[in-house]
């Protein structure tokens, strides 16, 4: 008989709490079996391993953030779809993360640190996000504000970013500026082409 379809989404919710509340080396089945509610064969039904139920939670957050980056990148309103699908992936590294995902962070980043296979979604995801780019200067001019974003992610996560926090709105806004800037210049617009002429009879 199929296990009920909501039973692998309790079993990822509750997989998530433990490692915000506990750290990623407190996820057992038992102890997921016990936050969840479903029975260790349910659990071992939808992921075998527990490095299976890691690499879905990274999976399920990466989901996530595409889901805010595709939002914040509709709202750019900028004629350039790479330059706004930049400026969403942006916002997402910049936008302020609540304790409990910085908790998650820091749990499924300790994880990796011991088995680094669990970054392998991570990695194909990446792999098809930059697919496309050249990475000719205008691609690494690009790729620099993305890794400017990140680091001020990683340095607010860890709590060690010298810059006064009055000032970070200021950064925030000049690398918002330098990538809306790529929209004027990148050729790669999202208008629709031009019909062809009709010819003449």
């Amino acid at each position: 008989m199929a296990r009920p379809p909501k039973a692998r989404q309790k079993v990822l919710d509750a997989a998530r709490r433990i490692v915000e509340m506990r750290g990623a080396g407190h996820l057992t089945f038992d102890t997921l079996a016990e936050e969840s509610g479903v029975t260790r064969g349910g659990i071992t039904y939808h992921f075998p391993t527990k490095e299976d139920l890691l690499k879905a939670l990274i999976e399920a957050d990466m989901a996530q953030w595409d889901a805010m980056a595709d939002a914040a990148a509709s709202e750019a309103g900028l004629p350039c779809p790479r330059a706004a699908r930049l400026l969403g992936q942006v916002r997402c590294s910049l936008a302020e993360a609540d304790d409990a995902h910085k908790r998650f962070v820091a749990g499924m980043l300790s994880a990796a640190m011991v088995d680094p296979p669990l970054l392998d979604p991570v990695r194909t995801h990446l792999a098809e996000e930059f697919a496309d780019w050249g990475w000719d200067d205008a691609d690494l001019e690009r790729y620099l504000l993305l890794l400017a974003a990140d680091g001020l992610f990683w340095n607010h996560l860890f709590n060690v970013s010298p810059m006064p926090a009055e000032v970070r709105p200021r950064l925030v806004a000049l690398i918002e500026a330098k990538v809306r800037a790529f929209a004027d210049a990148d050729p790669d617009r999202s208008a629709a082409p031009s019909s062809p002429p009709i010819p003449e009879t």
